[in-house]
């Protein structure tokens, strides 16, 4: 007898597979907490309890800001802000200038600098003390205040 030529078709191994993974990601998603809610018929829904993962705190900002503030325990006055340690104290320098404490000690604080102009010359300025004590203008005026400004906004524009 012969056989036939019509072999009846069997399904390719590739072919169960992707049908196999197929229905567990139908059964995967159907049971999703991620879904509108409902549970499928038979089955028991049960609630899921979101919970948002706190950010990652910093070690030392204590009021959980994302940024260590000056009073702060995570705070090095030797490397952050103006590098003032301590309290506040006036330099002989600032004695006298009224309303412009605040900048003429930042300025006072103020370490040598320099830069290279674009013709190639250099520029080296002393210390913010020594800026300060150079100055031509009567400590308390207004134009102590505005020379201290000016110090201030050519140092901020060479940092």
């Amino acid at each position: 007898m012969r056989s036939s030529r019509l072999r009846p078709h069997l399904p390719r191994p590739a072919a169960l597979l992707v049908a196999v993974a197929a229905g567990t990601v139908l059964a995967f998603a159907s049971a999703s907490p991620l879904t509108d809610g409902a549970a499928p018929a038979g089955q028991v829904g049960h609630p899921v309890d979101v919970v948002a993962a706190p950010l990652p705190v910093e070690l030392g900002d204590d009021n959980q800001d994302g940024r260590i503030d000056e009073d702060e325990t995570g705070w090095d006055c030797r490397t952050m802000g103006n590098r003032i340690c301590g309290p506040r104290t006036a330099p002989a320098e600032c004695r006298g200038v009224g309303s412009a404490m605040d900048l003429c000690v930042t300025v006072a604080s103020r370490p040598p600098y320099g830069w290279t102009n674009p013709d190639g010359s250099r520029t080296d300025n002393p210390d913010g003390r020594t800026l300060i004590a150079d100055l031509d203008e009567t400590p308390g005026s207004p134009e102590f205040a505005s020379a201290l400004a000016v110090l201030d906004a050519e140092w901020r524009q060479q940092h």
